[in-house]
């Protein structure tokens, strides 16, 4: 036993040293913020000062210059998370973690996203395609120097390939894909049309605010059942449909403002992740000084502002896919049919290695439409019905997408019209973009490619469609002039939270998929209700929580049937509240678990099956629910049972099983319950979060306030049967624009800069990002050199 202890005691010894090391080989693979450091690539000397938060401030002597800087500073903090960029846009997954990555590969090669963005290069301007080159040489300059890799490259036994100009433009493509998910809700429509009837579809599909419900119709020439492919598909590619993915942003010009120039704020929602999706920088050369947020990856401040112009995005959630039935010819399967007759599909093969087995093969077919995404899944293409398949037709698969265009040019802008004539190349995903400049202007614009459907298409792209029948085929592009703008609103202020864009005699087509516009309407009440805004106070508008959905859902609520002298408590409690989602209040965690309850006693016996994908928080529908609008109270009568429920009984009974679900998890003391507890913002590592022995390293944690309804929001998903409350979806960077003095913009990121789990800079905004804090957008030198904690000269080699 002794011999067995004194061996154990030196194991443990060996482990600690070999553990020791490996943290020391870690640690030298931080990123060095000072010295000179000979490069290739670059023409003239290149200066990058770090300040405090470890943002990088480039000062090169040309344009190109200046990116290439770019290039070499996201490659230094942010290698591992480039490298699974491309990885998920080229479909190359597997090749590192094995079988489990297949079907998003399978998904991402079919639908050939890598594919195009080797046509989209091509069609890029001199200008643009010479920020690309450099900003490709600023990456692989670093990568020469054959550096200490993030732990991740060790622990999954990742060697980085040199970097290529399609490796940037696949990752705008896979931005462009996650902003545009209409192919999903028109595969959910179908399978809720198999299970209700149209009406009670448009009433669970709840209209815009003040429209009539709307009905996808069932196309007469379509044939054969879709509902089973549909549900292979969307097994094969796991994802919400309705999530908080969107943003805020809004500006008013000098007559709203303290300064009399204009302010201009933005944060953009979308999942959070560890590091953050964003990386800030500041870009200085003759004729370029810009500061914001970039996409490690992309040659581009996407969102910022240079001395001169500001501008901000939200997504405009415009349908811009359609899914088309397309029909074989049963003599020759290789051929389909189209309105001229039949056609041969274009063929490409792709192979996917996958770690740990043999290579798999797709034979991707493509029609005129687009790529046959019902061959992602092997169940799917089994179960389609007569000889059919399903193609994909998707703005952002056009050759001639000149998308990184716009960031160039914006980067330059001097005046609003420059910045509005760049948005002419703005192409994929459709975008809300807000723009202020500092003589004063304030403007808004739609940019992006929108199908011109024809009159005769009832179907609007709702719901799956015959490809070979003529009057569904796209018509072209909504012309720019025509694309939903404004300039110089007689109000003095422009908002946009993903709510409709459009006014009623608007002639084209663009969504049915508008957000709630109650955050919209939040942000222009807190705007009206001051008379000379500030940045201070527009960071008080970013951090307001107010919660839209209980301002609809509680009047409701309160109506419900208590059985209990506890319930009436609650009641009271609520009644009383001031409708804040609080990370310290009790009330938003109770209403919350409320409504999470309710929207299960409302719906789930009629969803059956479809429940899980159709669970989210639907406050338009649970309002007309709740208040009986053209009879839908109806659905609170559970068909499961020969009873007949009122909306008051279903609310009690919700608002029981609410609570003991609450006692479960968090003990019989209400007050000692907060919402913060069950809704910190986890930033999650894309690959290694959520393991519990690694998510203290790679994950970032805090607590947090805020809902799916609120204008700072919190999102979180109800259909998570653990932690449904935890906020996954969030404004990742927060920015105010100052126009009248642009030193005191202002910024701050869910995470930190670095990518490195053991850099300082890993984590260290996301608590000033919690508590409503930011950072200085500094881009004048003497304060930057004053400040700064390092100094790195790249000098060419």
């Amino acid at each position: 036993m002794r011999r067995i202890g004194k061996a154990l005691l030196a194991l443990l010894l060996v482990v600690a040293l070999a553990a020791g090391g490996a943290l020391l080989f870690v640690r030298r693979s931080l990123p060095a913020l000072s010295g000179e450091v000979a490069v290739i690539g670059a023409s003239q000397p290149i200066e990058i000062f770090r300040d405090r938060h470890a943002i990088p401030h480039i000062y090169a002597r040309s344009r190109e210059d200046a990116y290439f800087g770019l290039g070499y500073v996201h490659a230094q903090d942010r290698l591992w998370q480039m490298e699974v960029n491309r990885r998920l846009g080229s479909g190359t997954l597997s090749e590192v973690f094995g079988e489990d990555a297949l079907p998003q590969d399978r998904l991402f090669r079919t639908v050939g996203l890598r594919r195009v963005a080797e046509e989209n290069v091509n069609h890029l301007s001199p200008e643009t395609r010479a920020v690309l080159e450099a900003y490709v040489r600023g990456v692989n300059a670093f990568l020469s120097e054959d550096p200490p890799l993030p732990p991740e490259f060790l622990l999954f036994g990742v060697e980085p390939r040199p970097w290529t100009p399609v490796d940037s433009l696949v990752w705008l493509k896979v931005m462009a894909w996650n902003l545009s998910g209409n192919w999903e809700r028109e595969l959910f429509r179908v399978r809720l049309r198999d299970r209700l009837s149209p009406q009670q579809a448009a009433e669970f599909l709840a209209p815009y605010p003040g429209d009539e419900p709307l009905v996808a119709p069932a196309p007469p020439e379509q044939h054969g059942a879709l509902e089973a492919p549909a549900k292979a598909l969307r097994a094969a590619v796991p994802a919400p449909i309705d999530r908080a993915i969107g943003s805020n942003n809004w500006a008013v010009d000098g007559t709203r403002t303290e300064s009399g120039k204009p302010l201009l704020a933005n944060d953009p929602h979308l999942e959070l992740f560890a590091p953050s999706l964003w990386y800030f920088a500041h870009l200085s050369a003759p004729g370029l000084d810009v500061i914001g947020a970039t996409l490690p990856s992309l040659p581009a401040v996407l969102l910022g502002r240079n001395g001169r112009v500001a501008w901000a995005f939200t997504n405009t959630r415009s349908d811009t896919q359609d899914i088309f039935i397309e029909q074989l010819v049963p003599s020759d399967p290789s051929r389909y049919l189209a309105p001229s007759g039949p056609l041969p599909f274009t063929t490409v093969r792709e192979t996917i290695k996958v770690k740990g087995r043999s290579d798999e093969v797709l034979e991707v077919r493509i029609s005129r439409h687009g790529p046959v995404i019902s061959d992602v899944s092997d169940v799917a293409k089994r179960s389609m019905p007569g000889g059919q398949v399903l193609s994909l037709a998707w703005t952002s698969l056009r050759a001639d997408d000149r998308t990184l265009e716009f960031p160039v040019r914006a980067a330059e802008a001097r005046t609003a019209d420059d910045l509005l004539s760049a948005t002419r190349d703005f192409h994929s995903p459709q975008q809300n973009i807000v723009y202020a400049d500092a003589s004063g202007a304030i403007g808004f614009i739609a940019a992006g490619r929108v199908p011109m459907r024809r009159p005769e298409n009832d179907v609007r792209g709702l719901v799956p469609v015959p490809g070979w029948v003529e009057k569904y085929d796209w018509l072209g592009f909504v012309p720019w002039e025509e694309l939903p703008q404004s300039r110089a609103p007689a109000s003095g202020r422009i908002v946009t939270a993903n709510q409709r864009i459009t006014p009623p005699e608007y002639p084209h087509w663009i969504s049915a998929d508008w957000d709630h516009p109650s955050r919209a309407e939040r942000i222009e009440a807190l705007l009206d209700g001051s008379p000379a805004h500030s940045v201070r106070r527009f960071a008080e508008i970013q951090m307001d929580v107010r919660s839209g959905a209980a301002a609809l859902l509680l009047p409701g609520l309160l109506r419900a049937a208590t059985a209990s002298d506890e319930e009436r408590r609650v009641v009271e409690r609520l009644r009383a509240w001031d409708l804040e989602m609080r990370a310290d209040a009790a009330e938003p965690l109770i209403f919350a678990t409320w409504v999470r309850e309710l929207s299960r006693q409302i719906y789930e016996d009629e969803l059956g099956e479809l429940f899980r994908e159709g669970f989210s928080e639907r406050i338009a529908f649970l309002r007309g629910v709740l208040s009986d609008t053209g009879g839908e109270g109806r659905w609170c009568d559970d068909t499961r049972t020969p009873d007949s429920e009122s909306c008051d009984a279903v609310s009690g009974l919700a608002l029981r099983r609410a609570l003991a679900y609450l006692k479960a998890e968090y003990g019989d003391d209400p007050s000692r319950w907060s919402w913060g507890e069950a809704h910190p913002a986890i930033s999650q590592h894309a690959v290694l979060g959520g393991i519990p022995v690694l998510s203290r390293w790679f994950d970032v944690t805090v607590r947090s306030p805020g809902d799916n309804h609120t204008v700072n929001l919190g999102g979180y998903w109800i259909n998570q049967e653990d932690d449904p409350f935890v906020s996954r979806d969030g404004p990742g960077f927060r920015a105010i624009y100052d126009l009248g003095d642009p030193e005191r913009s202002v910024f701050v990121l869910s995470t930190g800069q670095s990518g490195h789990p053991l850099s300082p800079h890993y984590r260290d905004q996301s608590e000033l990002w919690a508590a409503g804090g930011y950072a200085p957008m500094t881009t004048q030198r003497s304060a930057v050199e004053r400040d700064a904690i390092g100094k790195l000269v790249l000098i060419p080699r």
